[in-house]
C-alpha cells in the first residue's frame, strides 16, 4: 500500500481495478482471449489491504456467531463461525501473497510477477482448438491452499513464532536459551512447528468438516426436531466467558493468557523431542532468565505445576471431532489468533504504524458500537478493561443458583452486559500489534 493513499484516508487508489468489481476484473485478467491485465503492483497492494479487511470481517463473523448462540440458534452460530474460519484463512493466504476470489484466484511471487489458479489453457489443434477455463470454487480452493501451505517444504516456517509473545518476548527469542546445548535453530525444525500448530489448532480436516456442517446449517431445515431439548444458557455463557478470558490483553501482550498456553505446548513439544537430562522446569527457567526475567508463577504455569495442570477449555472444544457451535467458534478464535499475528507482522515489515490507520479503526469502532463519536478510545486495551468486570458480574449472575436462567430472564437482569458479551470482535482492534 502507498503512504500517499493512507494520508488521504484510503487503503487503495480508486483506479485499482480490484477495489470495486474484483471478480469481473480477475475473470478478464485471467482470460488470454481478452486484452486486459492487472498490474503486479495493483494485485500486491490489494492483497495487503484485503488481508486486513478479511481479518476484521472474520472477527465480525465471530461476534455474530456469539450473538446467534446467545439467542439459542446453534445452527446459525455454526454457519457464522465457519465464515469466521473462512475469512481468517483467506486473511492468512493474503499475507502469504495469495488472493482468493470466486472461481479464479491470483498469487504474488517474489520476482514481481503474478500467477493464476487454476490456469486457463488451450486444448487441441486447429480447427478444433478450444479455450478451457477450469474453475476452483472459493471454499474448496481456500482449504486446498491452506493444506498446501501447511504441508509445504518451507511454510509455515519458524517466522510464525515471532507473532506470539509472552512477557514482551516472542517465541523465537524464548527458544534461543531453552536448551543451551542445542541451538534454537536446530530445535525449530519445520516439522516441529507444523506439529505444534496442528496440536492446538491447525487440522485442515476439521475445518473441512466445519464447512460440511455449515452446509447442513445453511440449507437444511433446523426446527423440525428436538423440541424437547432445552438450551443451557448458563453453560453457554460460562464457556464463552472462558473464550473471552483466554484472549484478553495485558500491557505486555495482546493475547497474554492464550500465548502462555501456546508457549506451554511448544516447550512441551521441544522437551519431548530432545529428551534432555534436565527437568522441564529448569529449561523453562533458562529460556527466561537469560532475558532477565524471573517469574515463578509463570514458570509453574508453563511447566504444568499445580494448580495449572488442566488444558484450557478452548483447546478442548477446538480438538473435538463432534461438530457443535462451541467447537466451530473455538477453532475460529484460534485461527484468528494466527491471522491477526500474520497481518501485524506483514504491516510491521512494511514500515506501517498502527496509528496511521486510525481512520480504519475509528470507523470500525463506531460502526460496531465500541465507543461513541464524542468519546473515542485511544488505548485499545481499554476495550477489554471496560467490560471485564461486567462479564464477571454476568458470570456471577448465571451461576447464582437461585435465579431463572432462561435467556429472557438473563437479558432482563443484565441488559448492557449481554450487548457487550457478543462483541468479541473488540479483540480485532486490541490484537493488532504494529
Amino acid at each position: 500500500m502507498k503512504r500517499r493513499n493512507i494520508s488521504r484516508t484510503k487503503l487503495l487508489t480508486a483506479n485499482n481495478p480490484l477495489i470495486n468489481n474484483a471478480l469481473s476484473a480477475v475473470d478478464r485478467h485471467t482470460d488470454a482471449t481478452k486484452a486486459y491485465s492487472i498490474t503486479s503492483n495493483q494485485i500486491n497492494q490489494f492483497l495487503a489491504a484485503s488481508s486486513l479487511s478479511h481479518l476484521l470481517d472474520g472477527w465480525g463473523y465471530l461476534s455474530s456467531a456469539f450473538n446467534a448462540l446467545l439467542n439459542g440458534d446453534e445452527s446459525t452460530a455454526i454457519h457464522l463461525g465457519y465464515y469466521a474460519e473462512l475469512r481468517s484463512a483467506m486473511c492468512i493466504l493474503s499475507t502469504e501473497g495469495l488472493g482468493v476470489f470466486s472461481r479464479k484466484h491470483l498469487g504474488a511471487f517474489s520476482n514481481s510477477t503474478n500467477g493464476e489458479f487454476p490456469t486457463n489453457y488451450y486444448k487441441g489443434v486447429a480447427p478444433n482448438r478450444s479455450y478451457k477455463k477450469p474453475l476452483s470454487p472459493t471454499h474448496e480452493f481456500v482449504w486446498q491452499a491452506m493444506e498446501a501451505w501447511s504441508n509445504s517444504s518451507n511454510k509455515p516456517g519458524d517466522d510464525i513464532l515471532r507473532i506470539f509473545k509472552v512477557r514482551g518476548l516472542n517465541f523465537y527469542e524464548l527458544i534461543e536459551y531453552f536448551h543451551p546445548l542445542t541451538a534454537g535453530s536446530s530445535l525449530l525444525t519445520l516439522q516441529t512447528v507444523k506439529d505444534w500448530l496442528k496440536e492446538w489448532c491447525f487440522d485442515i480436516k476439521r475445518y473441512r468438516s466445519d464447512r460440511d456442517a455449515r452446509n447442513e446449517a445453511s440449507y437444511r431445515p433446523q426446527r423440525i426436531k428436538n423440541f424437547e431439548a432445552i438450551t443451557d444458557f448458563k453453560q453457554i455463557i460460562n464457556e464463552l466467558s472462558a473464550f473471552w478470558d483466554v484472549i484478553s490483553p495485558t500491557q505486555q501482550s495482546k493475547f497474554d493468557l492464550l500465548d502462555k498456553y501456546l508457549l506451554c505446548k511448544l516447550f512441551n513439544s521441544l522437551y519431548v523431542k530432545i529428551a534432555p537430562a534436565e527437568s522441564l522446569d529448569e529449561l523453562i527457567r533458562n529460556a527466561f532468565t537469560q532475558h532477565g526475567i524471573t517469574d515463578q508463577p509463570l514458570f509453574d504455569f508453563l511447566s504444568h505445576s499445580a494448580p495449572h495442570q488442566n488444558e484450557h477449555v478452548i483447546f478442548t472444544h477446538a480438538a473435538t471431532q463432534n461438530i457443535s457451535a462451541l467447537a466451530v467458534i473455538a477453532r475460529a478464535t484460534l485461527l484468528l489468533r494466527i491471522s491477526i499475528g500474520m497481518v501485524s507482522h506483514l504491516y510491521h515489515a512494511g514500515g506501517m504504524e498502527k496509528s496511521e490507520l486510525d481512520f480504519v479503526w475509528n470507523k470500525y469502532g463506531l460502526e460496531n458500537g465500541f465507543w461513541s463519536a464524542t468519546m473515542p478510545v485511544n488505548d485499545y486495551n481499554d476495550l477489554w478493561l471496560t467490560v471485564e468486570s461486567m462479564f464477571e458480574d454476568l458470570k456471577a449472575d448465571v451461576n447464582h443458583g437461585g435465579l431463572p436462567n432462561d435467556i429472557y430472564s438473563i437479558r432482563d437482569r443484565n441488559p448492557a452486559e449481554m450487548i457487550y458479551f457478543s462483541q468479541i470482535n473488540r479483540a480485532g482492534l486490541w490484537g493488532l500489534d504494529f
